[in-house]
């Protein structure tokens, strides 16, 4: 939504301020927050961005808070330990990046020493009996102490002699008490009441109102109350005197000293009825205020709507009341606020039901619940939202009135608790039907070549990109309804029916000669589920350029534009284009894509990204890699996407593998990733995915380690995901590594179900070089000269990645070239392989693997470059590649 985008974007850009001001700064900075314990929930998603961030390193947060008002269901309490969770992990002895310090209340000798100190006096002993009375009603409380001794000299108890000129005090210990009552708010009381009434009043007020207020605000409310105006400016000069409000200079506003003061002046009329008659005279006054003045709009209508939601039904208008609830629920939803606003709707629900009014205020009564729908959906109160769906579905009196109850019948019965995306699937049909869309379920091979003609007569011969032609509209119910469907349609595994949407939704597009938001996440859509498809790869190709056009003419969507490039660039344009064309827009959609609130797609193109970087064969040592690496770890921790993390932090284990020498380099254990520890906490469908990707980096390592233990072992977990996947990068490095592994260790132990698994692997990219692919052709022939080694299939094979640039690809074909070499004795030529391979590894970065080849090869320690790798050379051309599959 766009409030959801707002918040986003706030907390993103408030993210980066901060880190870019501590990277300013040559000393540490120093941000120091009090009170926390009354910090709404945007304010605490807002820090908790930033303090589970790992940048800045170079800031010192302090917080203050009462823990005798937060306990464990306590938002704050909550809070805390998801920071120490974030930050525990970077903890060692001599660094701990979150500390907690209980700072407790004065002793009686600091609070001997504070009094005689006070009245002037030399010892602590001369006022030990002023302390024990004090202490023992203050219990060591600094401001309680000092509200305890002004009561003792308003009581005359302590007092200033004019003869001695010097405080005393001449009552006994037991008289002393009697003075001063137990709870200092009642002291506080005591002081106010003691004041002028106009004063009085204005202290009454003032804690009426929860944040600052100004001199023009605080005139209105007294004014409100018959205090001439003239005088407010000598009543606050008055209540300053006294220590109960202060003078803040950097706003010009007005505040209480402490809170406790607050408290004491908030109970100064009790409960009852005269305390309901001001708060809605106060509240009609801030009303009338935030019509006149947009700029104390927003408070203004929050604390009236509090105080109003608080009085005796009576006093206000139901039907008022609801309605200021809605506008109050919106303005909380602006803010991120979601429970607040939650609450708000609630109230004003109850507020119309007891009006009298509810669907007789036809478009009010809608359009509340219609708030409430989604509000209680995204709280995740499902059966509360499906009870206000039930409600619109019998009383609303049109279709349009009636789309977002049905829209969110569906996603109660596809997202609420059960999570039945089949019930979603059939429930949304149904709907779809009443809206003049009839789709079957279940579409034979009839069905969708009926719709394909349909659609093919509709676009006249032209092509798809021809959608982003038609005129843009805002307003999208059906396409709506068709993006939910097709959506679910997908997580349910039905394919047939997401083309027959697709197909269908572009026809109905064009005879409405219309273009929506919708439409174009319906291609995007299906563009991601023709790349799982590598015989439809030309067509996921089609559709992908259809969406790309499309979504330029919505290019102020930010979050729309950007989703589109991580479905093209991570899921199809890497099919058949290099991979480093999608790494740029893959990256640079990432902040986009979190700042609209579609987190799993903004982390998703982070895996996209890596994937690709290793596909591609970059350079390991490269100094952009471990930042970018970090950049997505931190946003999976603080955004709680774990298995988000675990790709991330286990690739970046992959790196420091093929960098350092670690004791055994095919286990994914060191400084950024323990994949046993990781995997124990997991389970279900997280474990098996989880364990899939860890595996294909492990067969990789042990690919370039040759461990033939640990390939046996990780190929006999891979070989159920011997299949593509949504991401086109970890397909590829997936498939690669088991075709690889598959026939070597097929050949030497003589299995066939390896070979066979491996044989899987190779039509795949074969598949895609038949079809034109740049970026599948190299693997496809080093793949073939592993299944039928010769020099001459390595030497294609080499040539091929050296074009393309795949230095590590190039690397390996080298040394297996060189092994084979070897076999044949024919050692010369054997060498120069094995020379050729080890610069391309130190070119790619990869020392720990240089490193290993020297111990086996120890003559490359004479070894001179007198080949230049893809990486080294800085080749651009894929020339042989395009002549070749142009031959083809």
């Amino acid at each position: 939504t766009k409030i959801a985008t707002s918040m986003s974007q706030i907390r993103e850009a408030f993210k980066e301020f901060m880190c870019c001001v501590c990277t300013c700064l040559q000393l540490p900075l120093i941000w120091s927050l009090d009170d926390l314990q009354w910090s709404d929930e945007a304010s605490l998603e807002l820090l908790k961005d930033v303090l589970s961030n790992k940048e800045p390193n170079n800031m010192l947060f302090i917080g203050a808070y009462r823990s005798n008002e937060v306990n464990e269901d306590h938002s704050f309490h909550q809070f805390m330990n998801e920071i120490e969770k974030a930050r525990g992990e970077d903890a060692t002895e001599d660094k701990r990046p979150v500390s907690r310090m209980n700072v407790c209340d004065l002793s009686p000798d600091d609070i001997g020493e504070f009094i005689a100190d006070t009245l002037g006096k030399d010892s602590p002993s001369e006022v030990a009996t002023l302390t024990e009375v004090v202490f023992k009603k203050t219990i060591g409380n600094i401001f309680f102490v000092k509200q305890a001794l002004e009561e003792l000299v308003r009581k005359n108890a302590l007092f200033y002699d004019m003869i001695l000129f010097s405080w005393q005090y001449n009552v006994s210990k037991v008289q002393l008490d009697n003075y001063l009552s137990d709870d200092v708010i009642d002291l506080i009381k005591s002081k106010i009441n003691g004041l002028p009434t106009e004063v009085k009043m204005l202290v009454v007020i003032m804690s009426f109102i929860p944040n600052n207020a100004d001199l023009s605000t605080i005139r209105t409310l007294l004014e409100g109350e018959g205090v001439d105006g003239t005088k407010v400016e000598k009543l606050i000069s008055v209540a300053i005197e006294n220590v109960l409000i202060l003078h803040l200079a950097e706003t010009g506003n007005y505040a209480f000293v402490h809170d406790k003061i607050r408290e004491a002046s908030y109970g100064i009329i009790p409960e009852g009825k005269l305390r309901d008659e001001l708060l809605v005279r106060i509240s009609n006054a801030l009303f009338d205020m935030a019509s006149a003045d947009k700029a104390k709009s927003e408070w203004a209508l929050f604390v009236s709507a509090d105080h109003l939601n608080s009085v005796a039904p009576e006093l206000v208008p139901r039907i008022k009341l609801a309605r200021l609830n809605l506008r109050v629920a919106k303005m909380n939803l602006a803010k991120g606020a979601t429970l607040g606003a939650n609450a708000n709707l609630n109230y004003g629900l109850t507020c119309l039901i007891h009006s009298g009014e509810k669907w007789k205020e036809y478009e009010f009564t809608l359009t509340l619940l219609n708030e409430l729908i989604e509000s209680e959906f995204n709280v995740g109160k499902y059966e509360l939202a499906f009870a206000h769906v039930q409600d619109v579905l019998e009383h609303a009196t049109s279709l349009d009135d009636k789309f977002t109850a049905y829209l969110y019948k569906v996603k109660t019965f596809a997202e609420g608790e059960d999570r039945d995306y089949h019930k979603g699937v059939i429930v949304g049909l149904e709907i779809c039907q009443i809206y003049g869309i009839k789709i079957p379920s279940s579409p034979k091979r009839t069905d969708l070549m009926k719709e394909n003609i349909k659609m093919e007569t509709a676009l006249r011969k032209q092509p798809l990109t021809v959608l982003s032609k038609l005129p843009p509209t805002e307003e999208s119910t059906v396409f709506r309804l068709l993006k939910e469907v097709q959506y679910y349609a997908v997580l349910e595994g039905n394919k047939d029916l997401t083309a027959l949407m697709t197909k269908r939704a572009i026809r109905l597009s064009l005879q409405k000669k219309i273009l929506s938001k919708d439409m174009v996440s319906i291609l995007a859509t299906h563009t991601r589920l023709l790349g799982q498809d590598i015989t439809k790869a030309k067509l996921a190709n089609a559709y992908g350029n259809a969406a790309e056009k499309a979504s330029e003419v919505f290019r102020e969507d930010k979050g729309l534009y950007s989703e589109v490039q991580v479905v093209l660039h991570g899921c199809v344009y890497p099919l058949l284009r290099p991979h480093r064309e999608s790494m740029e827009p893959t990256i640079d959609a990432h902040r986009s894509l979190l700042n609209a609130g579609k987190i799993d797609f903004g982390i998703g193109s982070g895996i996209g990204y890596a994937h690709m970087w290793l596909c591609a064969g970059l350079p390991l040592n490269s100094p952009l890699l471990k930042p970018k690496f970090l950049l997505y770890e931190e946003a999976a921790v603080r955004l709680q996407r774990p298995t988000f993390l675990l790709s991330f932090s286990s690739l970046r284990q992959l790196v420091l593998n093929l960098q350092k020498s670690p004791p055994n380099p095919t286990v994914l254990k060191g400084d950024a990733f323990d994949e046993e520890s990781v995997l124990s906490t997991l389970e279900g469908n997280s474990l098996s995915m989880s364990r899939r990707d860890t595996s294909t980096l492990r067969l990789f390592l042990a690919l370039l380690f040759w461990d033939e233990e640990c390939m046996v072992k990780m190929l006999g977990i891979l070989s159920e995901f011997a299949k593509p996947d949504i991401i086109a990068g970890r397909t590829y490095n997936r498939l690669f590594v088991i075709g690889l592994a598959g026939f070597e260790m097929g050949r030497k132990n003589k299995d066939k179900s390896l070979i066979e698994l491996a044989s899987t692997c190779l039509d795949y990219f074969k598949t895609l070089t038949k079809l034109g692919s740049l970026s599948a052709t190299p693997i496809y022939h080093l793949m073939k000269a592993v299944s039928r080694p010769s020099k001459s299939n390595y030497d294609e094979a080499i040539s091929f990645c050296h074009e393309t640039r795949l230095v590590h690809f190039e690397a390996m074909a080298c040394e297996r070239c060189g092994m084979l070499l070897k076999q044949e004795k024919r050692v010369d030529a054997a060498n120069e392989y094995i020379i050729k391979a080890y610069w391309g590894y130190t070119d790619w970065g990869a020392t720990s693997k240089a490193n290993s080849m020297i111990e086996t090869y120890p003559f490359l320690k004479e070894a001179t470059r007198c080949y230049q790798t893809a990486q080294s050379d800085g080749s651009s051309t894929n020339m042989r590649v395009a002549n070749y599959i142009g031959k083809k």
